[in-house]
């Protein structure tokens, strides 16, 4: 019995990573698509467009705004995580699910907002 309840686990803790390079993978495409969709009206701004320009700020401006969200999520993650192995230590597969639960809320914001960006610059063309 105790083999179908590691391999269970295992099999669990492999879908939290094939999820989580699912996710990355997904994240890679909306950014490039983004940075696609973004690269002429950057290249105007940089030539004197008041539209690039404020592109420009715009990209800057989301990109901290993603990064500080996901160090609070991050933050939160690890909090939670501690609290979890003060009241219930881990097993070497809990402790991958608690990496993948982590790496996962900290991919969150930077995914929301890539998708958010290429919705929004597919929209203007």
């Amino acid at each position: 019995m105790a083999s179908r309840t590691g391999s269970a686990s295992t099999v669990a803790l492999a879908a939290d990573a094939q999820s989580v390079l699912a996710e990355m993978v997904a994240m890679q495409v909306d950014a490039g698509l983004t940075i696609a969709m973004r690269l002429p009206i950057l290249a105007k701004g940089a030539l004197g467009d008041a539209r690039g320009q404020r592109e420009a700020s715009k990209a800057v401006i989301e990109k901290a705004a993603a990064m500080a969200e996901s160090s609070f999520a991050l933050g939160h993650a690890a909090t939670l995580f501690w609290w979890s192995m003060a009241f219930n230590p881990l097993t070497p597969n809990g402790l991958g699910e608690a990496t993948a639960k982590a790496v996962h809320s900290s991919l969150e914001p930077f995914s929301r907002r890539t998708r958010a960006n290429a919705s929004r610059l597919a929209k203007r063309r």
